[in-house]
C-alpha cells in the first residue's frame, strides 16, 4: 500500500533532493521494509517460543514503522532523512531513526541465537536461516561506516548520477551496494539451502562464504 501511494506522490510532486525526485527514498525504503517483514514472518514462524517470537514482531514493526513514518515525514518536508543534521529537528529524526535501526538489527541477532533451539528443520536449511540473518546483522553495522563519514558516497558529495532508481553512484564508490547485497543474505541463503542443499551443510557453507565475500568485495571496491 505505501509503495503505491509514494508512487502516485512521485507523480505528483516533481519536488527533487539531491537530484532525485523526493518520494523515491521512502517509496525504496517502503519496498525494502516490505521485503525484510515478509522474510522475517516467514522464519520467525520457526521458532518454538512463542512469547519472544511475538515481543520480537512487534519491536521489528514498531521500528520500522517508525523509520518509514520519518523517511517519509523528511521527504514531505523537501529534506533528506540520513545524515541531516542541519537542524536540531533534523538531528533529532536522524538519531530517532538509527536508534531504531539498531533495535531492528538486535532483534535479529536474537532470532539467531533462537535457532540454536531448533532441531526440526533440515541442518543445510536451518543453517542458511542461520548464516543469512548473521551475515545480515554485519551488513547492518556497515551503516556506521557510512554514518561515521556522513555519507553513503565515496570520492565526492551524496546526489551523483546513479543507475536508475536504485540511484547507485555510477561513477564513485558507494557504500550502499555492499549494504544491499548483504542484507538480502537474508533472502538468499535460505533459499539457496532449501532448493539446493537441505539436508547437507556443506555447499551452503560453501555458497554463503562466498557470498559474504561478495559482500565485503563490493565494499572494498567502494573505497577505491
Amino acid at each position: 500500500m505505501w509503495v503505491l501511494i509514494f508512487l502516485i506522490l512521485s507523480l505528483i510532486d516533481q519536488r527533487q533532493v539531491l537530484g532525485l525526485n523526493v518520494w523515491i527514498k521512502p517509496m525504496k525504503f517502503a519496498i525494502s521494509i516490505g521485503v525484510f517483514s515478509w522474510t522475517m514472518a516467514w522464519l520467525l514462524a520457526y521458532l518454538p517460543q512463542a512469547k519472544r517470537v511475538k515481543f520480537i514482531s512487534w519491536v521489528i514493526i514498531i521500528m520500522l514503522a517508525l523509520e518509514l513514518l520519518i523517511i517519509g515525514t523528511q521527504s514531505l518536508r523537501g529534506e533528506t532523512s540520513h545524515y541531516n543534521i542541519s537542524s536540531s529537528l533534523n538531528l533529532f529524526l536522524f538519531n530517532t531513526m538509527g536508534i531504531a535501526i539498531v533495535i531492528n538489527t538486535m532483534m535479529v541477532f536474537w532470532a539467531l541465537l533462537l535457532f540454536r533451539k531448533v532441531s526440526s528443520l533440515p541442518l543445510g536449511y536451518k543453517l542458511g536461516i542461520q548464516l543469512g540473518m548473521l551475515i545480515f546483522v554485519i551488513a547492518s553495522l556497515e551503516g556506521f561506516v557510512m554514518v561515521g563519514q556522513m555519507s553513503h558516497t565515496v570520492g565526492a558529495p551524496d546526489g551523483q548520477e546513479g543507475i536508475f532508481f536504485l540511484n547507485w553512484a555510477k561513477k564513485y564508490g558507494d557504500l550502499r551496494i555492499s549494504h544491499f547485497v548483504g542484507l538480502h543474505s537474508l533472502q538468499v541463503l535460505p533459499l539457496f539451502a532449501w532448493y539446493f542443499s537441505r539436508h547437507k551443510t556443506t555447499l551452503v557453507w560453501v555458497f554463503s562464504s562466498f557470498y559474504f565475500i561478495l559482500s565485503l568485495g563490493t565494499f572494498w571496491l567502494a573505497f577505491q
